[in-house]
């Protein structure tokens, strides 16, 4: 059903003009985003992002959308807006969500639902090569707070490369909401149900490899100038696909045996001196990192580096004058 609601906010017809509304912060992200309303009265978020950066996101969306999996619809427009000019960017319907509203760090609190969300997104993750999934990036959406990934633009981030693995990620100094998932599982607070995991591996290598292709080979056309980069990139993620349940089921396989490992030393145990203070010792250091992201002084970076990010978008769209073509949308 939320991916029919969802769906249901694409872009009918291709909005040739748009009036702002408002800038307003839409979460914790660095991105400069706009409130704009067509003639039709529609209003959308527009994501001042880099021109990869935009068609990452379009891409996540279309490959999500063809495993029917949520996702809030994205394009990569350049149009005019009242008063600002022509502005390339990426176009989002507008939806109304509560940002206070997150997953916590202490996943004993979260769902059934939840978890199982979480390790389905896992598979997408790695698929998409998108590590910058933080705590902050999921709205909490309905009574049942469904988690869902609002923000893709880090796709292909690693260029097809990552690793499946618990301790991946964008940064290092900002952990995922899986993190703390996982580093739970580990040290035996509570169980997760991998079957989730593995079902949507085998949907996603079920996708059909054409329509895969040509999703793919769109954005490396947009991201690389080379040629031959840009195809070696599209048999990466095609290889990517092709390989998941392996990568899945080694994956399962290790933490499980993890688990096993760090729940079954003993007290007296030499390794257990070891192994398990530096669990811990991790999971709390990634717990210290996401307060400190979360914290003051990571809204203020956050909000820095929003006001730069607008500052040279702005610079890049003057002078304010129509272009001699516009780009089509996919």
């Amino acid at each position: 059903m939320l991916s029919i609601e969802l769906e249901a906010r694409r872009f009918v017809t291709e909005p040739t003009r748009l009036r702002l509304l408002e800038s307003l912060p839409h979460g914790a992200g660095s991105k400069p985003l706009m409130t704009v309303v067509d003639d039709a009265g529609a209003r959308y978020v527009l994501k001042l992002a880099e021109p990869a950066l935009a068609h990452a996101e379009q891409a996540a969306y279309e490959l999500r959308r063809l495993g029917r999996r949520p996702c809030v619809p994205a394009r990569v427009v350049s149009t005019e807006v009242e008063g600002i000019g022509w502005v390339e960017g990426l176009l989002k319907p507008y939806l109304e969500l509560d940002w206070d509203a997150e997953l916590q760090t202490d996943t004993s609190q979260w769902s059934d639902l939840q978890r199982c969300v979480l390790l389905r997104e896992h598979a997408w993750e790695w698929f998409l090569d998108n590590l910058d999934t933080n705590t902050s990036q999921y709205a909490l959406l309905g009574p049942e707070g469904y988690p869902l990934n609002v923000d893709w633009d880090r796709a292909f981030s690693e260029d097809g490369c990552s690793e499946f693995s618990r301790f991946a990620k964008y940064r290092k100094t900002l952990p995922n909401a899986r993190t703390f998932l996982y580093a739970d599982y580990v040290e035996g607070r509570g169980r997760l149900a991998f079957g989730v995991l593995r079902d949507e591996a085998r949907r996603i290598r079920r996708l059909p490899e054409r329509k895969v292709r040509r999703i793919v080979a769109a954005y490396a056309e947009a991201r690389f100038d080379d040629a031959q980069e840009a195809q070696r990139f599209v048999s990466r993620v095609l290889r990517r696909q092709r390989e998941i349940e392996l990568h899945v089921t080694r994956f399962i396989r290790s933490i499980e045996r993890e688990r096993r490992d760090l729940t079954g030393l003993v007290g007296d145990d030499k390794s257990a001196a070891i192994r398990v203070p530096l669990a811990k010792a991790w999971r709390y250091w990634q717990l210290f990192l996401n307060w400190l992201s979360r914290g003051p002084i990571g809204i203020l970076g956050r909000g820095a580096l929003k006001l730069v990010r607008g500052a040279r978008a702005r610079k890049r769209h003057l002078p304010m004058k129509e272009p001699s073509h516009t780009r089509a949308c996919h």
